[in-house]
């Protein structure tokens, strides 16, 4: 899989064991869909790290590739 944009940049300016951490925490913060599927904020091109809480966000299905706020949360290990 291609790294977005924000992951390139993020990954130039951490050191390689940093970038590890953010890709393994942001594969964790996932999102439902109404087209029943779930995708995590790093399949969507994007970075969460040593965040919290729940929040609500426009966010593009990549199964269905709709566009609607989303609940985003993060997965039980």
């Amino acid at each position: 899989m291609q790294l977005s944009t924000t992951q390139k940049i993020v990954r130039f300016f951490s050191s390689p064991s940093k970038f590890e951490k953010m890709m393994h925490e942001s594969k964790l913060y996932r999102f439902d869909c109404d087209c029943g599927q779930t995708a995590s904020i790093w399949d969507i091109g994007g970075i969460r790290y040593k965040a919290y809480g729940k929040p609500t966000t426009l966010v593009k299905c990549p199964h269905c590739k709709k566009i609607a706020m989303r609940k985003i949360y993060k997965a039980e290990v």
